[in-house]
């Protein structure tokens, strides 16, 4: 988990053979990781402002995406801009960030990570829910459960989080005569036995609840789903041609949702998966790989890509979802390549009664004024 790549010893004895970045490459690396950061926190800022703001988007999904948006804002604000200067900019890893921010680096990057990757199963648990179980609305997703998940999933990942919160810590290096910021599980030993064990077992943990089984889910849960729902009739065939219609709309509202969000969960393993078998893989249980010549390439590589994440979301709500484009066009109208029409999804006086209905968690029998109302959706749109 930790980013500090080398160990003091590692880096000592393997200092003649790690080939370090060049200067023009080093450049590149602060100018990269300074865009994305810029580009990450407003992308990021600007979902969580819409959904703020706009009450057509106050839906039980939206506060999981929200939630998901902080997280991605958390590793924009906090950890992208400092991640890499200890070790890819400064040849002896000094960390000049002070000896708080050590402590809360780590600890708050794993904290976003797993936020990120369990609030993606709580979105498709949701889905998986409205779709198998549509004529269950009491199994829906309200606004009150969405902020209990929220807290659900904030409590787990600062608690699984926890142990790079007391490991972490700055000290002296003898050899450079720098303050060095890395992991001591040392520390531990007298409760949990020896160090290298400690964090083998830690590590393996990590990836596989930051990681493997999250994506085992979304795997399972959207497999049923697409088989759920591209072999599926619209129910209420035998109802007025009305009903029929609005059926079919909802249908193909829910139908809309799923790519959407199949990609984002699609996009999260793909980013993920260099980062996490460098440094929870092969980092810990093949440490010689520290001394390879290019690990200070390979480890830029994978920590790029993993940044990456961080920026894709909100290019693809703005893509894939049109009441969040609309959103996006109205907050950046300022903008001369920016051109907002007005507003037509967003705005809460044109919403008619046939949107509540297409707006529902799932595509279920149209029963009343009344029922329809209480059932309006978690779908955002």
């Amino acid at each position: 988990m930790n980013d500090t790549l080398l160990s003091v010893e590692a880096a000592a004895e393997a200092d003649e053979d790690i080939v370090r970045l060049c200067i023009p490459c080093r450049i590149l690396a602060i100018c990269l990781y300074s865009i994305l950061s810029v580009i990450a926190i407003v992308g990021n800022s600007l979902i969580v402002l819409m959904i703020v703001y706009f009450r057509r988007l106050h839906t039980p999904t939206n506060v999981l995406i929200l939630n998901l948006a902080i997280a991605d804002l958390l590793i924009s604000l906090l950890c992208m801009p400092f991640s890499y200067w200890h070790v890819i900019i400064f040849d002896d890893q000094r960390w000049v960030f002070g000896a708080l921010f050590c402590k809360l680096f780590a600890y708050l990057q794993a904290t976003a990570v797993f936020l990120s990757s369990w609030t993606l199963v709580v979105i498709s648990f949701d889905r998986f829910m409205a779709i198998m179980f549509v004529m269950s609305p009491w199994l829906r997703l309200t606004r009150r459960r969405a902020i209990l998940l929220v807290l659900i999933t904030w409590t787990f990942s600062l608690v699984m989080a926890l142990p790079l919160l007391f490991v972490n810590r700055t000290f002296q290096d003898e050899l450079n005569g720098v303050t060095i910021c890395q992991e001591r599980w040392d520390e531990l030993t007298q409760f949990f036995g020896p160090d290298t064990q400690i964090m083998h077992t830690y590590t393996t943990v990590v990836f596989a609840l930051q990681y493997c089984m999250p994506l085992l889910v979304l795997v399972i849960t959207y497999t049923f789903i697409g088989i759920k729902m591209w072999n599926s009739r619209v129910p209420g065939i035998d109802q007025s041609e009305n009903s029929r219609c609005l059926m079919q709309e909802r249908h193909d509202s829910v139908k809309k949702l799923i790519p959407m969000v199949l990609l984002v969960s699609a996009l999260y393993a793909g980013c993920w998966l260099p980062q996490n078998l460098l440094m929870n893989i092969m980092l810990t249980y093949h440490p010689s790989i520290a001394s390879h010549p290019y690990i200070l390439y390979m480890w830029w590589i994978a920590h790029t890509i993993a940044m990456l994440h961080s920026i894709v979301n909100p290019f693809i709500y703005y893509t894939r979802n049109q009441k969040f484009r609309e959103g996006f066009t109205y907050f950046l109208r300022f903008l001369p390549c920016i051109e907002f029409h007005g507003f037509h999804l967003l705005n809460d006086s044109n919403r008619t009664h046939a949107v509540r209905i297409v707006n529902m968690v799932a595509y279920m029998p149209v029963t009343g004024g009344k029922k329809v109302e209480d059932s309006k959706s978690s779908f955002s749109g």
